[in-house]
């Protein structure tokens, strides 16, 4: 998987994402919304509203995977109530030998041409595997609302 525009934080359990000039914290300033599969042009879209400060410019942003191979949706921990769903617990790059668990299949180091398939995990523990050609972050724009959230939770790139 090739990510056009973005990139993580460290390669395994990450909750940052580096993108549009912003650090976008999926732990503390963002809500996942949820997960579309578009089958008229073979895409994925994973969407969270944002608050801090990527809110002055985006109300929240979205992962565009075109080119769709696989995904994978594991169940979530039911003792857990519903709103840990909507928490990121980490972000990683796996190995995309689905025959280990996830846990087994990250790695500290990357070299840039490895294959790899994105794992994003939730409080609830909920997982979502992606493989995809690509994935690229939009920011989805403000539009006439005052920025919401607590002014700590993202900041903007150096």
């Amino acid at each position: 998987m090739k990510l056009l525009n973005f990139g993580l934080s460290q390669p395994s359990f990450a909750t940052e994402l580096l993108a549009l000039g912003y650090v976008w914290d999926l732990h503390n300033c963002c809500d996942f919304v949820g997960l579309t599969i578009n089958a008229d042009d073979n895409s994925a879209v994973m969407t969270w509203t944002a608050g801090g400060h990527p809110s002055t410019m985006y109300s929240g942003c979205s992962l565009i995977f075109r080119g769709l191979k696989q995904l994978f949706v594991s169940p979530r921990y039911e003792e857990l109530p519903l709103s840990e769903d909507t928490c990121v617990s980490g972000i990683s790059k796996l190995v995309p030998n689905r025959e280990q668990r996830s846990e087994y299949r990250v790695k500290r180091e990357w070299d840039q041409s490895e294959p790899f398939h994105l794992f994003l995990e939730f409080q609830g523990r909920r997982g979502i595997e992606i493989d995809a050609e690509s994935a690229e972050l939009v920011g989805i724009a403000q539009i006439g609302k005052q920025p919401t959230g607590s002014p700590k939770a993202s900041t903007p790139l150096p």
